[in-house]
């Protein structure tokens, strides 16, 4: 009986912190050490170990320990600013599973090797912390021996100036998400990832890597992979249409070729965000093809979509940004297209070659999103436009006709570019409800007349004007002497008169 009263009472004590409080003293040297190769801590790291208080380093800010063990198991120092290096005395927390050292400055320091030691590694990630070494600094080579982390979950080495090759993972770690964007990397994507069996998230984006995607990608989980701004080539792997989990697909700014057809996106029923942007890549659907998701972010810019207008884009009417500029795309543009979605925040299609009028557009946006449609061939009169736009770019087409549409604008129009058509009669006399968010106006290269309205020196917030190549007349107005922001002001060749179809009755 007395030896079960005694346990409890130990048990009781444990718990309340009594006993198993205090950490081991070899990792608070540790840490101690860690903080002593790094200037600049916030006051809360600063204070570690500063006096008797404060010796328990299970107790200091961003330090965590097992409640079994004692041992330290989670150290976050992310977010401090502080410059230095890691030190060697981490390896000596050889229990850890969770490490932050995100946000600070390791002078261009290289990864420690050291690190793969740490066997009981659960997380090397960027914001959500657990090993986050992101945004660092750090150079040098990536650690083969991060590969034989066999407990690792998430790695985040972003944001740093790592080069060198991906390292091969052996053993298949658990690893779900692994991020090395934004570093220096090159050579192939290695074979090893495709044994990855838990990877969901892999963002390789902005290094310098080779060769050609790899067929691997179908076999694992991914519901986001990004490989953009990077040196890839070749043609983009059937295999990717066998993923049917992934949500956001970003292969752009490479040097793939070939064909994209229905085959890619076979079972991508989750799909949400697509960028093929900038390689030369053709989007070949049969006439009744379609993407069997619902796409928000569609970006295709630089692709061949081309000549007719894409039909498959007749499913998709819920996007909130659709880029397919210079995508080789000719003739007229159906009118089920105009009916755009609500919910837009950004429309382009500039640069093809495209004709004829623009109907009336009659929705309400939610917000105010960008349009741009210039370097096209439309013409006639500007049809009736939403009212809420951020920014309107119809430069480069045959449109004539007046610009009093634009009075028909509310809230905040920040850019507006007409120039480069047949525009005529004389500037409208509502500027001064763009007078705090209108910084680019560009009408050069039409056929406006009559004098520089005194209204425009409203527009608090205006850098750029042009009103090149017109037929203004007069002086410039002293009003525009308010535009404080003013960077760039065009107002020549001004000096034509005009003939008679020019003049707008």
């Amino acid at each position: 009986m007395m030896s079960l009263f005694v346990s409890l009472l130990l048990c009781m004590l444990f718990m309340s912190g009594d006993l198993g409080s205090s950490c081991i003293e070899k990792e608070r040297q540790a840490l101690l050490d860690v903080k002593a190769n790094l200037t600049g801590l916030d006051e809360s790291i600063y204070d570690w170990g500063s006096n008797k208080e404060k010796m328990d380093c299970c107790k200091w800010l961003g330090v965590f320990c097992s409640d079994l063990t004692g041992h330290v198991t989670y150290l976050s120092i992310g977010g401090s600013g502080s410059t230095g290096k890691i030190s060697p005395s981490m390896q000596l927390l050889n229990q850890l599973e969770h490490l932050d050292l995100s946000e600070n400055n390791f002078q261009s320091n290289p990864l420690p090797d050291f690190l793969g030691s740490l066997s009981k590694l659960e997380r090397l990630l960027m914001s959500s912390a657990n090993l986050d070494l992101s945004s660092n600094g750090l150079s040098g080579n990536v650690p083969n021996s991060l590969g034989q982390l066999s407990n690792l979950e998430i790695l985040d080495l972003s944001y740093n100036s790592l080069n060198g090759s991906i390292p091969d993972f052996i053993g298949s770690p658990p690893i779900w998400s692994l991020d090395m964007s934004h570093n220096q990397l090159h050579g192939n994507v290695p074979n090893s990832l495709g044994q990855l069996s838990n990877l969901e998230h892999l963002g390789l984006s902005y290094n310098s890597l080779e060769g050609s995607i790899p067929n691997f990608i179908g076999s694992i989980p991914l519901w986001h992979l990004d490989m953009s701004s990077n040196q890839l080539h070749g043609n983009v792997p059937n295999s990717l249409g066998q993923l049917s989990n992934l949500t956001h697909l970003d292969f752009s700014s490479n040097s793939l070729e070939g064909v994209i057809s229905e085959v890619h996106f076979l079972n991508l029923t989750s799909l949400g965000y697509l960028d093929l942007s900038f390689n030369s890549l053709a989007l070949d659907l049969s006439f009744h093809g379609i993407i069997p998701s619902v796409l928000e972010t569609i970006k295709l810019q630089s692709c061949n979509l081309g000549p007719r207008f894409p039909i498959w884009m007749k499913t998709q009417r819920n996007f909130k940004h659709l880029d397919i500029s210079n995508a080789g795309i000719l003739g007229s543009v159906p009118n089920w297209f105009w009916d755009l979605p609500s919910e837009l925040e950004f429309l382009n299609i500039s640069s093809n070659g495209i004709e004829g009028m623009i109907p009336n557009i009659g929705v309400l946006f939610l917000g105010y999103p960008g349009m741009d449609l210039s370097n096209n061939h439309f013409e006639g009169g500007v049809p009736s436009l939403p009212s809420r736009v951020s920014a309107l770019n119809l430069s480069g087409h045959k449109f004539s006709g007046t610009i009093s549409f634009l009075c028909n604008f509310d809230g905040p129009l920040t850019l507006l570019d007409l120039s480069n058509n047949s525009f005529s009669g004389s500037l409208p006399d509502c500027w001064m409800k763009f007078q705090e968010k209108l910084v680019v106006l560009s009408l050069s290269s039409n056929n406006i007349y009559g004098e520089i309205p005194f209204p425009l020196g409203t527009l608090s917030n205006l850098e750029v004007l042009y009103l090149r190549k017109n037929a203004f007349v007069g002086e410039v107005p002293m009003s525009l002497r308010n535009c404080t922001k003013l960077r760039f002001v065009d107002l020549g060749e001004n000096c034509r008169s005009l003939s008679e179809d020019e003049v707008q009755p």
